[in-house]
């Protein structure tokens, strides 16, 4: 028992001297420096991990296992990047060469023809910004995904296209060929037939297609293909037998002439001068340039003709009845009137207003082809008749044109007699002038009918004004006019 008793005193002695608080704190002590350690741990390790990543992302180089063309660019500076791929550009346009072929003829079409422009600068500049975006840890793990997915980029390139239209065009110019229309080639005055060219077919490629062609090639980088031109025929507009039916004579006028052997030889000789003459489309013909000035050496002779109101003998008299029915020939054919003057006073042999007096050099009659083929003329002087035909192509659906005056006003001369000075006279002489004639006002119509005669419509041609004249009587005193 007494053994016990000191136990137990002995026990409660130790108790006094550990108590349980102490424990509690070596346990809380203990576990203070196990998460001290395990914190410093992590803030090293986390440290090393920040060291390390910060090493890598600060390097200058391409980081691996990016790709560019599939060429790796890990570890090389932009510079050295740059240069590889200068290398390759240059490589790549002077492998740039195409064929454009068209039967035996060919173009070569390379670099400097059609410049290239490529974006390698641009896409060296993407691959770089790999890894070096957003924060630490975003650029870390694009460093990370780059190593161990790959990063590939590509280049490419552009044609400059509106050079490619360009030479397109220039093959188009060298292919191209114009369809030739059937034409007018000659006409026979005698046989009265006209002959005509053949019609040629032509041919034109297709610009839009040959374009397309060579960017395709290009695009697919197929250099050593061969571009083939296509094309099509282009047919002639207008043929052989399509004018074979538009030609023939468009007009034809006759006047009756005197028996004036001299005069009819003078309408004779003028005749001929406008015979077989012909007229392009935009030019004029003149009265006085085909005949010229009408002489004896010519062969014309004197007779009557209007000069001043008066009638006299003149070389070439009777020329103007040639002008005349020449007029009316052509209006007939629808040409252009440049130039036309009316006699002093109508005429016999064509209507009034319908005629057109010449006279060397001052007065000329002049007409003009207003139309797109030539027209040629043919006139003659037969049995105390001149004719004038006009031949080219027809007036359209059969048309015919014709002449319509109508005198609007007739003016009566006054029953005084006019006395004029005459200083050509023997002094104390007189001589019968001018007759007394009535003056007209006329108005001329160009009347275009149908193939069955009806009137289509009527256009004014001019006013023709002949003036009116007193008996006239001329003197001469020999005051020399003086009052």
């Amino acid at each position: 028992m007494a053994f016990n008793r000191r136990r137990g005193r002995r026990a409660k002695e130790e108790r006094r001297l550990f108590p349980v608080w102490t424990l509690l704190v070596i346990a809380g002590c203990a576990a203070l420096w196990i998460y001290g350690a395990k914190l410093y741990q992590e803030r090293m390790a986390a440290y090393e991990m920040y060291a390390a990543i910060s090493k890598v992302a600060a390097q200058t180089e391409y980081y691996p296992g990016v790709t560019v063309d599939g060429v790796d660019l890990g570890g090389m500076s932009r510079e050295e990047a740059a240069s590889l791929f200068a290398g390759r550009q240059q490589e790549t346009a002077q492998a740039f060469s195409l064929v454009v072929a068209s039967g035996e003829k060919r173009w070569r079409i390379t670099s400097n023809e059609v410049p290239v422009t490529f974006n390698v600068q641009t896409v060296l500049e993407r691959a770089y910004a790999v890894g070096r975006t957003g924060t630490l840890e975003e650029r870390y793990y694009q460093i990370e995904q780059a190593r161990t997915q790959g990063a590939a980029f590509t280049t490419g390139y552009e044609y400059d296209r509106t050079a490619v239209r360009a030479l397109v065009d220039i093959i188009g110019e060298s292919l191209d060929v114009e369809a030739t229309d059937a034409t007018l080639d000659a006409f026979d005055v005698n046989a009265r037939t006209f002959t005509f060219t053949e019609a040629k077919p032509g041919y034109r490629i297709d610009r839009d297609k040959l374009e397309r062609d060579i960017l395709d090639a290009l695009d697919a980088r197929a250099y050593d293909s061969v571009v083939i031109v296509r094309g099509e025929a282009v047919e002639a507009q207008i043929t052989r037998g399509q004018l074979e039916g538009l030609f023939g004579r468009i007009s034809s006028f006759t006047t009756d002439t005197t028996r004036d052997n001299d005069r009819n030889t003078n309408i004779a000789l003028s005749a001929g001068a406008l015979n077989g003459r012909m007229v392009k489309p935009g030019e004029s013909m003149s009265f006085n340039s085909c005949t010229g000035q009408r002489t004896g050496e010519k062969g014309y002779r004197e007779a009557g003709a209007i000069a001043g109101g008066v009638l006299v003998d003149d070389t070439g008299g009777g020329v103007c009845q040639t002008s005349s029915t020449l007029f009316n020939a052509v209006v007939r054919a629808d040409l252009e009137i440049v130039e036309r003057s009316a006699h002093s006073w109508p005429s016999t042999y064509v209507n009034k207003g319908e005629d057109a007096t010449v006279n060397w050099p001052s007065l000329d009659f002049v007409f003009r082809n207003n139309g797109d083929f030539p027209v040629f003329i043919v006139a003659w002087y037969e049995n105390r008749k001149v004719t004038v035909e006009v031949y080219g192509q027809m007036l359209e659906n059969g048309m015919t044109i014709d002449l319509e005056s109508e005198t609007v006003r007739t003016i009566k001369p006054s029953n005084d007699i006019k006395y004029t000075l005459d200083e050509s006279l023997p002094v104390g002489t007189t001589k019968k002038g001018r007759a007394k004639k009535n003056g007209y006002v006329v108005d001329t119509y160009k009347v275009y009918k149908g193939s069955d005669g009806t009137v289509l419509r009527r256009e004014k041609l001019w006013t023709t004004n002949y003036p009116v004249y007193q008996d006239e009587i001329l003197f001469n005193d020999g005051s020399g006019g003086a009052e």
